[in-house]
């Protein structure tokens, strides 16, 4: 059976092959023209450190949106379509999570996975869709934090 990126496997699975293979499905998901044109900052972006964190920040979550939106068409012509979406689905959130964002400080690794199973049921088709579903999920750990 292929590994489902559920709490079960993420927990048991070596960091550095989590890290490795996202950042393949990262890749192959975005190209590498748009990666560039997505980490390209205008002068007034890099003028301060702030605004410098705020366009670093929007541009990861832009990458991890196109990358989530093609998932699905990757996928549609394999055997077990649905399932291999979803399986990369759930690598791409992990990443999201663990490495763009680092977000196991505030959120632990359950409750990421819990949040995304929510999201599953009811995935976007596209990109744009995927930009309101990481902002909403990134204010739900915002809330989870400040719980604790």
């Amino acid at each position: 059976m292929e590994r489902d990126y559920k709490f079960d496997c993420l927990v048991t699975m070596p960091r550095h092959e989590l890290e490795e293979f996202s950042m393949r499905v990262l890749s192959r998901m975005v190209p590498e023209d748009m990666m560039q044109e997505l980490f390209t900052f205008e002068q007034e972006e890099v003028d301060s450190e702030d605004r410098l964190k705020s366009a670093q920040f929007d541009a990861m979550l832009r990458m991890t949106a196109i990358a989530l939106g093609e998932v699905k068409g990757a996928f549609e012509a394999s055997d077990n379509a649905k399932q291999n979406t979803e399986r990369m689905t759930r690598l791409l959130l992990w990443h999201f999570y663990a490495m763009s964002f680092n977000l196991e400080e505030a959120v632990t690794l359950e409750q990421h996975c819990e949040e995304v199973e929510k999201i599953l049921a009811n995935a976007p088709e596209n990109a744009f869709g995927w930009i309101s579903v990481l902002t909403e999920l990134l204010h739900a750990y915002a809330n989870l934090s400040e719980k604790k």
